[in-house]
Order: C-alpha cells, then structure tokens, then sequence
C-alpha cells in the first residue's frame, strides 16, 4: 500500500506527531525513541517535535498536527490553550506518561494543585492513554476510561556484557540522577552498618552528584549513556531504595531492569511496581525498614553462589521487558487507536490475542464455538485451530464455512499435545483457549484483555462458567468462589481454573515447558499449579465460557481420571516444590480426600486391588471415616 500523503516514505502507511517537552530526558527516551525505527518497521512514520515555548509556534504546531493520522504526546501536561487547540485539529491524540505528574515530588499529600489539573486537562482529551504502570493506570481512570499500561521496556542487550577481573570487593550500586539520590541517602544508616560489618563492600554512585560515607569506600562514577552499561556490570548487588508517598508509588522501576539485564540481584523497597518486579528470593529481596536493608544486603554480600542463582533468574525475568516484547506492544496499540480498522475479526496481521481451539471428532459442535467466536465484541484475534486425528470432515467444514483460521491436523496425540501445538503456533501475545465443544460469552476476549491489561507485571486471567447440555440450553452456573492473586493453596484444594475461559502471555508457557503430555487428563489442572507457584491470578467477576456437558466429554468423571487429578496433586506436593506453597494440615486432608474419592469409583468399576491401595494412602495422608467404609466395603466386595 503506498500513502496517500506526500513525503511520507514508501511503504509507509500513517504518519505519527510526537510531541515531547524535552527529547533528552530518560523517560522519552526509554518509552519513545528506542521504538521509533520498531514503529517504522509497521509501517509508521514518526516525526518528532520538540513543544515550542512561544504560543504562536505552538498553535502552528496544533496546525500541522491536522496533516498525521495521529499525535503522541508524551509526558507533558497541557493548559487550557493548549489543550483546546491540540484537541481541535489533532485526529487522534494518544496521551503517554510514567511518573505521577499529578503529584508534587516534594508535597505528595496535596490533591488540589495545579499539577492535577493540568494533569486532568490532558487525561480528558485524550483518546488513548499508555501508563507506566497500574497504579498511575488508575490515576489517569479518574478522568479518561481507556487506559492502556505499557511498561517501560530497555534493550537488555548492551547490559550484557563480560565484567572486568574481580578484585575481591562486592559492589553495592545504585543508579540515578541528582534528584533522586535523596532515596538512596535515606539508607545510610543501613549503609554505614553493612561498612562496619565487611571491610570488603564499597558502594558505587552512578550518577551526575554524589555522597561521602564513614564506614564505606564510595566509587563515583559519573552518568554517561555509553558508559553505564560497563559500570553495572562491575559491580553485584543493585540498590532501589524509595520512600513510600503517592508520587513515588508512580515510579516505574526502571533501575530495577537496569540491575537484572545486568546481571544483578536486587535490594529494593516494596514500594509501588518495585515489590512486583521483585519477587523475593527468587531475583532479589525487598527491605522497608533499615533492620531489613541490612539483613537483605548481608545475606547477599555472605553468600556468593545465590547471588550468582539469583543473577541468573534475574537476567531471565527482565528478558518480558525487553525492547522487542514492548515495542510490539507499543506499536499495536498506536496502530489500534490510529487506525482501528486494521483490527478485523479472524484477519489480523499482529493480533494481540490467539484464540486457540483443541478439537477431535467434534464438528458440529466446533461450528457453534466459532460463531460464538466471532460474536466478540473484541476484534484484534486470530484464530488457531488444532485437529487431533478427526476422522468426521472437520476440515472440510473448515473450507467450506471460508474462514480466515490457522488449521494444524495431527495424529491423535491427546489434549495436552494438540494444546502446545497450538501455542507454537500462536502469534499473539496472549493466549486464549476454548475447548471445540464449549462456548464463549460475547464479551470474554475483552474482559480478559482488560484485565491482563490492569496489572504491569504477567497475570494469568480467568472466569467460571454457565453449564449447558448438548443443545446449547443453559441449566446451570458454577458457583465456586474464584480467588485472585498468589492462589496456590486455593488451587490445590479444588480445580478453580480452567483453561476455557482464561488468557495468560504466551511466554510465559515458554518458559514452563508446556503442558505435560503424560497425561491424559488433569494437564491444565498440573499446569496451573505450577504457574501459580510465580504468577498472580485475576479473577473476573462474571462468567467467562459455558461449559457443556455431554456423552464424549474428557472431563466426566470415573476412576481414570480422578486417580490422575489424584497423581498429579501428589507429585506437586511431594516433587514440585508443594511443600513451601500449602501447609501440611491442609495438604494431607485434599491428598486423603482425593485418594479416598479415586478408590470410591475404582470399587465401582471393580478395581478392588488398586482400590485398597488408595484406600489405604487416603489413610496414611489423614484418618477419615469416609475411607474406613471404603476400606470395609473393598474388603467384603474383594
């Protein structure tokens, strides 16, 4: 397609104003300028303007802002003028921000200031606004409801770099400006102690100001873009200290991915979106008190090799913040608020979301979840479609209905396998599953894209469920209570998740390896539980899917199956690092019940060997009088 404006390059498609106060400062810099050859790569051409100070410049500015698609302003707020005249000829203005602008770093507690209504003002005539992060997401929700968050991304690259030859020292660094340093000095306590303590520690400054310590050598390096990346690479333990107020709550984290692209654990406050990058123990520690930064850096500084383990997981977490993963979303969601007709349904060149349906033997049914597919009311989809081994013409229905769908065929593999071939294939960022025999409400995709889109940090989001019977009639809703959050000990207690109805970033299924193909049922069930061990869950309030029931349903329970659920909630607890997650009281009252339910239904169907055998774990794991009838029952029977 070739433009129809004259002087954009060929091939590309819109024309973007950026309009930034300052185009040296960090945040234009890491949230704008890594991404604008991403943006031409998508075929928009970005022009970038420095907002003039003398009014007419400016109104002429607004003027030309008539001629492109679309304006991003980013970070500057408006007054009263301005904000009329960009409003008036700008098509689309796109609003982006990462500090709590509505709040005075030096008097947070005042709501009514002159910050907050021009922060207001420019909130109002936006037509999409990107935040750093939920808690400023909720700030701009006050006065504008469509609210994207966009993490501030970095390009991991550079940081990764060979350090110099250690010299015996461990490196304490923190990383900043001028105006900032007053975080780090609010440490200095913990920091004189930690230099009373080990003779061996020094603290590096990377910054254009500095302090002195008494008990601690102070290397001071000054700022440079080029140069940072080797500086942090010299050292092995990165600090992020903030005071808790209502605009640091704003920050971004930026120093944080900074410490873990280079390859540092991390000490930090638990302050806004730190204590969500951090997760403690795992890629560093949170410390609120000066007790706790002293403890923290002290077991860090005492012991070399988990330093060395949390570097690692460090390095690999911040890889999701990467200018590659951000720059896609960032591009996406200026080209769906530039351009929203590129997002047609089932057509869709970087969808956001794959919609991925497993399917065996199941084409009437299959026809009915994709008319409730295409019923979304949201739009940026695609749809993936694996055929486990059908011998009843799926795939001719396929052809014949003409629709716009990845379609995979394979030898019967089971659930599990058909699921990962579908998130191989999958293009989008997220993930959405629905099973060939279920349904989706009209508006599931959008709530479960809204709520990913509610956190900064990865979330697995979920729904219940309408039940209905092989004629689509609902008779039913499940009434179990949905828990949000770390869910590992509701999770283990009953099935809460189900991978209908649910979106999850695809990644991070990547980095899990999959579901487990062993298993014949339960693979959801096992995969769940292990991502609750890391990821946060959202539950939505309404259901999600209707569920149906009927004759060739995987999940109708019988012996197989439950000894399998069975199975894989003892091997979670025993091998998968269950123990530190569920408590042992509540562990071996599921573990009992479960095994005792297993031998209840292998008497059924006249197992009555391995009946006793789980009969007699039910009773090791807990005394129960459900399992002594069992037990006497099998006896008699047997």
């Amino acid at each position: 397609m070739i433009s129809e404006y004259i002087g954009v390059p060929e091939g590309k498609t819109m024309k973007l104003l950026v309009i930034t106060n300052n185009p040296n400062r960090p945040s234009f810099r890491q949230r704008v300028e890594i991404y604008l050859d991403k943006l031409g790569e998508w075929g928009v051409f970005a022009e970038v303007v420095k907002l003039p100070k003398n009014e007419i410049e400016r109104l002429k500015l607004f003027r030309k802002s008539s001629q492109f698609d679309g304006v991003l302003l980013q970070k500057k707020c408006l007054n009263a003028i301005d904000a009329f005249f960009l409003r008036k000829f700008a098509k689309k203005i796109i609003y982006d921000f990462d500090d709590a602008i509505m709040y005075s770093p030096n008097k947070p507690e005042i709501s009514k200031t002159s910050r907050m209504k021009l922060f207001a003002r420019t909130a109002k005539i936006a037509d999409l606004i990107i935040a750093g992060n939920s808690y400023l997401a909720h700030q701009a929700r006050q006065f504008n409801s469509n609210v994207t968050i966009l993490p501030t991304g970095l390009d991991t690259k550079p940081y990764d770099i060979k350090p110099k030859q250690k010299d015996g020292k461990v490196r304490l660094v923190w990383i900043g400006s001028k105006s900032t340093l007053k975080y780090l000095a609010s440490i200095k306590t913990a920091l004189e102690q930690i230099g009373e303590k080990f003779d061996n520690v020094v603290l590096r400054i990377i910054c254009d100001d500095f302090f002195e310590l008494d008990n601690m050598e102070v290397e001071k390096c000054r700022w440079s873009l080029e140069g940072q990346f080797k500086d942090l690479a010299e050292c092995d333990i990165g600090l992020a200290p903030l005071v808790d107020n209502r605009f640091t709550r704003g920050k971004c984290g930026f120093k944080i991915l900074q410490y873990q692209a280079a390859g540092l654990p991390t000490v930090g406050s638990s302050v806004g979106v730190n204590g969500k990058i951090i997760h403690e123990g795992e890629n560093g520690y949170l410390a609120n008190t000066q007790t706790e930064w002293i403890e923290k850096i002290t077991r860090l500084v005492e012991a070399p090799q988990q330093r060395e383990q949390i570097a690692i997981a460090a390095r690999k977490d911040v890889e999701k913040y990467d200018i590659e993963v951000i720059g896609e979303r960032f591009c996406r969601v200026i080209e769906e608020c530039v351009n929203p007709a590129l997002s047609k349904p089932g057509k869709v060149q970087t969808p956001l979301v794959s919609i991925c349906i497993p399917t065996y033997n199941r084409k009437e049914y299959l026809r009915q979840t994709l008319e409730s597919v295409f019923a979304q009311t949201y739009k940026n989809y695609e749809i993936v479609v694996v055929d486990d081994g059908s011998t009843d013409g799926t795939e001719d229905m396929l052809k014949q209905l003409g629709i716009d769908v990845v379609y995979h065929w394979q030898e019967n593999s089971g659930d599990a396998a058909a699921r990962n071939k579908l998130i191989e294939l999958a293009k989008g960022e997220y993930i959405s599953f629905i099973d060939s025999d279920d349904l989706l409400m009209p508006d599931s995709i959008e709530r479960l894209v809204r709520a990913m889109e509610t956190k900064d940090e990865d979330v697995v989001a979920y729904g219940s469920y309408y039940r209905i019977d092989q004629d689509s009639r609902v008779y039913g809703k499940c009434k179990r209570k949905l828990r949000s959050g770390r869910i590992t000990k509701y999770l283990f207690q009953t099935i809460l998740v189900h991978c209908c109805g649910s979106m999850f970033p695809k990644r991070i299924f990547e980095q899990f390896g999959g579901f487990d193909t062993s298993l014949r049922v339960c693979s959801d069930y096992d995969m769940w539980l292990r991502l609750s061990k890391k990821y946060d869950f959202i539950a939505l309030s309404e259901p999600t899917f209707k569920r149906r029931r009927h004759i060739g349903n995987l999940s109708t329970g019988n012996y197989g199956s439950c000894l399998i659920e069975y199975n894989v909630l003892k091997r979670f607890y025993q091998k998968k690092d269950g123990k530190n997650f569920i408590q042992e009281r509540i562990a071996k009252k599921v573990l009992s019940k479960a095994a005792n339910r297993a031998g209840r239904l292998a008497i059924k169907e006249a197992e009555y060997e391995q009946a006793k055998k789980l009969i007699f774990e039910s009773l090791r794991w807990r005394f129960n009088i459900k399992a002594i009838v069992n037990l006497v029952k099998v006896v008699i029977l047997s």
